[in-house]
């Protein structure tokens, strides 16, 4: 499996990208720096950075994971929070300020020699009269799909056209793998100033034994909604060779 240097990719230059969409407010695109497992498939990391396009003010967030729990390590996932003043600031300064404070862990957990893992081809994708997306993603040497459904539910702000102070959206996961079926999040389970929800990429653990999918976020700015990315992961059944016992996939 192919390796990336963490410090060779610090230099990676960040862009900013903006667009319309359903003749809504602009969306801020962020953009990815750092991405992908540890040595031993144990941990992910993800790093992104983006720019008001008012202030200018450069905005970074990372995420490192444990594959196992589907939750950040202890003081493993941070986010800027710069005022007007930081605009002389670039987007590889703030991803900067926030690999300073976490490389003491990325040292640790071996996340300075990336494995950027298999990323699932999408077979299908359908959606209901609710609104709800069914993902089909293909493994290698499985004969079953891995299906992957996106429910989620909006309450919008009075900017948005509701009735709420604040936007809030929610999201779960429901997965089948296997004859198995596994639930991430909560519908009841907001999150203030995301409008919603969409499934990016779906990868594979170089090990082969966990799954990461990567959830764009839309969330209400001034003006413009802002694309960042949620990292989710789940445990994958996988075949011994020699005992034929399967990993538990719940």
């Amino acid at each position: 499996m192919k390796h990336l240097s963490l410090f060779s990719l610090l230099f990676t230059a960040s862009a900013l990208v903006c667009f319309n969409l359903q003749g809504l407010a602009s969306i801020i695109q962020s953009t990815s720096r750092l991405a992908g497992f540890s040595v031993d498939s144990s941990h992910y990391i993800y790093l992104e950075s983006a720019r008001n396009p008012l202030t200018q003010v450069p905005t970074a967030k990372i995420q490192i994971i444990n594959l196992e729990t589907n939750s950040c390590v202890r003081n493993g996932c941070l986010e800027t929070d710069y005022d007007n003043s930081s605009s002389n600031l670039t987007n590889k300064n703030a991803e900067d300020d926030l690999i300073k404070k976490t490389i003491k862990i990325i040292r640790e957990l071996r996340l300075n020699q990336l494995k950027i893992g298999i990323r699932l081809p999408m077979i299908a994708r359908s959606v209901d009269p609710d609104g709800i997306e069914q993902f089909k993603f293909f493994i290698n040497h499985q004969t079953e799909p891995i299906e992957i459904r996106l429910e989620q539910k909006y309450i919008p702000s009075i900017l948005s056209g509701g009735t709420s102070d604040i936007d809030r959206a929610s999201m779960q996961l429901v997965i089948n793998y296997n004859y198995r079926k596994l639930t991430l999040g909560k519908l009841d389970q907001y999150r203030d100033t995301v409008r919603k929800y969409a499934i990016k990429e779906v990868r594979l653990s170089p090990n082969q034994r966990h799954v990461v999918v990567l959830i764009d976020m839309y969330q209400a700015t001034y003006n413009a909604s802002l694309k960042t990315t949620l990292v989710q992961t789940f445990p994958l059944l996988i075949a011994d060779k020699k005992s034929g016992l399967k990993t538990p996939f719940m």
